[in-house]
């Protein structure tokens, strides 16, 4: 029996039409592209915000320059012809003034009954007859005019958290669902507004379950609704994704996650792949728009992005799992560069593909997260106190090339069996049942790594204190913060930021990286602590002091706070606990002493987590999967990529690289699917080691079991 189109369509691709394009685009041209990269799909404008084909419905904004054109027929029969998966592109976040004169009371209003107006649009409102009454009438008349396999909307979830709509329909459904009303404005120290906030999350849930139920009932069972979502969950640009709910039965997921932002760097796009099909299911195909438009500092929608840019982000992509989507904007070809970008890349997965699809990922260290700590103790501040923990700590793994898993913390149950190391990196807010999942690994003898201020906040992020975990741990925890937030000013005549931490002596292993100091740079904050178990203190704050003038800067306080806790619990799990927020300092800094602490606690207490790392003189994402009786271990150079957001001109190739697998491997040979090079197996006690003299952009290395 045939898969279903969101079961095998692997490479995708999209032309973002403009209103311009029904008279200016040449389609023979895009045939052609289609043809040259291999995809098996694409993305094409249909209807929403502006409508390219022919409705019933007058009022339906049309492209300025469609006439009499049914411009998404004629594409659609373009890409039917080629044997494409098509799938309609909605954007139904606003309107023109027509429809809101006929039924204003479908749309976001103020606190004084005004329209809430996007760019001289009406915003309609998730709760009104648009989305419930308007919306599932022209998924009808689509599908029933032209057949697409599915619909994606990268709009779908309305207005985000800043926005209230004062509405009757949303006055009304507040007052009944929560018996309060609506909140004044975004505060969140208004317990009303984060109630607010948690109730428009089940709205967008309820709107992504009916739009599928739409699609399917006049369509057919495949002919699925996916919407978008964004693959970071810590920051989703303030719209209300839930992305566990969302996704977590999803058979496919569209992720509309373009670039690589200033938050975090290429490596981000490893986790992401593995980060959403982890929710889902393992091998579930997620395709993620990749933009060949210049998107750094500054946007320029209708100009070749750098050529590196695009390919580092697709090959990380790619090595965590996403399936590429090629996007552009209009489609014109006044600059030719951008076609030139990765029609090679679209083509070498093509090919290779039976290495992409249906494997494992062998990783055994799961590093925990949930959108709760960047929504509800994040706040006003979700990418540094929701997010930069994790990214730390994921960047820090990157960069030592060690694969790993994102495990939300509902899922520590589920992959318990295949993990070996949980890291919990500032999860600052975890329920009772998620607290227990933890102190039922530890109580298996598995190993943990908790940081910051983990399991201290409740559902709302107001302070709880320290809860199950800790009491397994056998530490105590005050509330009081000492320190400096890493994203305070460096001034010098303000010395708060210009703090650091003693390393005990003789130094621990986690320190082996560190050899040569007594003391580290730290510049965060951290909470008081006291341990009354098996964990002791290995590393110790000292407060701030003088940073100017240099006669003054001497230490003042001899250290007492210890800031890093390692030892081995009684079942035999080791444990390291970072009161001081050492990885959210380095995300936000990026200082390599740093790096190499929070690498040395995840080689210390990973020692049975480590199944697969790389050794190289520069940054080499690695991640590895099995596949029935063969390793895959994917090597992607980023080297030189810390450069400004959108900017990278160069590969830099670098060499050598040792690869080292752990236990026993039958295979006696690997070999390049890129370089197509074949490399001997060394074996040792520790292992096997693959020894590559040299990298380029990347590689994939292909080891058969005999």
């Amino acid at each position: 029996m045939s898969k279903p189109w969101y079961r095998k369509t692997f490479l995708w691709g999209q032309v973002n039409l403009t209103e311009n394009d029904p008279k200016e685009c040449d389609l023979d041209f895009w045939k052609d592209y289609w043809k040259r990269t291999g995809v098996e799909g694409v993305i094409i404008n249909c209807g929403g915000i502006v409508s390219y084909y022919r409705s019933r419905f007058p009022y339906q904004y049309r492209a300025l320059g469609l006439g009499e054109k049914d411009y998404f027929g004629i594409w659609n029969e373009a890409a039917r012809q080629a044997n494409l998966a098509v799938i309609a592109r909605m954007d139904i976040s606003c309107t023109t003034r027509d429809i809101y004169d006929r039924h204003p009371d479908w749309y976001c209003m103020d606190k004084e009954g005004n329209p809430i107006l996007s760019q001289e649009r009406y915003a309609a409102c998730v709760n009104g007859g648009y989305y419930h009454e308007f919306i599932p009438q022209v998924f009808r008349e689509i599908i029933e005019s032209y057949h697409p396999d599915g619909f994606a909307d990268n709009s779908w979830a309305g207005p985000g958290m800043k926005t209230i709509c004062y509405c009757e329909n949303c006055r009304r459904r507040f007052r009944e669902d929560t018996g309060c009303n609506l909140p004044d404005g975004p505060d969140w120290e208004d317990s009303i507004y984060r109630k607010w906030i948690r109730w428009s999350f089940e709205l967008r849930v309820s709107n992504w379950k009916l739009f599928n139920e739409v699609t399917t009932r006049y369509g057919g069972g495949d002919c699925k609704w996916f919407g978008m979502v964004n693959a970071d969950p810590f920051s989703t640009g303030g719209r209300f994704y839930d992305m566990r709910r969302l996704l977590e039965d999803a058979p496919f997921i569209f992720c509309d996650h373009q670039s690589r932002d200033r938050k975090g760097g290429f490596e981000c796009n490893s986790g992401n792949g593995a980060l959403l099909r982890m929710i889902s299911g393992e091998n579930v195909i997620a395709a993620e728009s990749m933009a060949h438009y210049y998107k750094g500092e500054r946007t320029f929608r209708l100009c070749a992005a750098s050529r590196q840019e695009v390919r580092k982000w697709m090959l990380t992509g790619m090595s965590g799992g996403i399936a590429p989507w090629f996007h552009f904007v209009g489609g014109g070809c006044l600059d030719r560069r951008k076609f030139e970008i990765s029609q090679d890349l679209f083509r070498w997965m093509k090919e290779n593909r039976e290495y992409l699809e249906e494997r494992t990922n062998l990783a055994k260290v799961g590093v925990v997260w949930n959108q709760e700590t960047a929504v509800y103790y994040g706040r006003e501040d979700p990418d540094g106190r929701g997010s930069g923990a994790f990214r730390g700590i994921t960047r820090s793994l990157s960069k030592a090339g060690i694969p790993y898993l994102p495990i939300h913390a509902d899922d520590i149950g589920k992959y318990k069996d295949r993990l070996e190391l949980l890291i919990l990196p500032g999860t600052a807010i975890m329920s009772e049942d998620q607290e227990q999942a933890v102190t039922a690994w530890l109580r298996q003898g598995k190993d943990l790594i908790v940081t910051g201020d983990t399991a201290l906040y409740d559902e709302e992020g107001e302070w709880r204190g320290p809860g199950l975990l800790y009491e397994e741990l056998g530490v105590e925890i005050e509330s009081k913060l000492e320190g400096a937030d890493a994203k305070d000013e460096d001034n010098w005549m303000v010395s708060d930021t210009h703090n650091y931490l003693e390393i005990a002596q003789p130094p621990h292993p986690i320190f082996r990286k560190l050899q040569g100091t007594g003391l580290l740079p730290f510049g965060g904050r951290i909470r008081r602590t006291a341990s009354k178990g098996a964990l002791r203190g290995v590393a110790a704050y000292i407060p701030p002091f003088p940073i100017y003038p240099p006669e003054f800067s001497w230490i003042r306080e001899r250290p007492s706070l210890a800031a890093v806790y390692a030892g081995t619990l009684k079942s035999g799990s080791r444990v390291v606990y970072i009161p001081a927020d050492v990885d959210r300092c380095y995300a936000a800094l990026r200082i390599p002493d740093q790096r190499k602490l929070l690498e040395g606690a995840v080689r210390w207490a990973g020692r049975r987590a480590l199944p697969v790392t790389v050794q190289a003189p520069g940054h080499v994402q690695c991640d590895a999967y099995r596949q029935e009786k063969r390793i895959l271990i994917h090597l992607i150079n980023l080297a030189g990529c810390e450069v400004p957001l959108g900017t990278l001109e160069e590969n830099l190739p670098i060499g050598p690289l040792c690869v080292h697998l752990e236990g026993d491997l039958a295979g006696k040979k690997a070999k390049g699917l890129v370089s197509k090079e074949i490399w001997e197996i060394e074996r040792g006690e520790a292992g096997a080691v693959i020894r590559i003299p040299h990298l380029e952009e990347h590689e994939l290395i292909v080891v058969e079991e005999e």
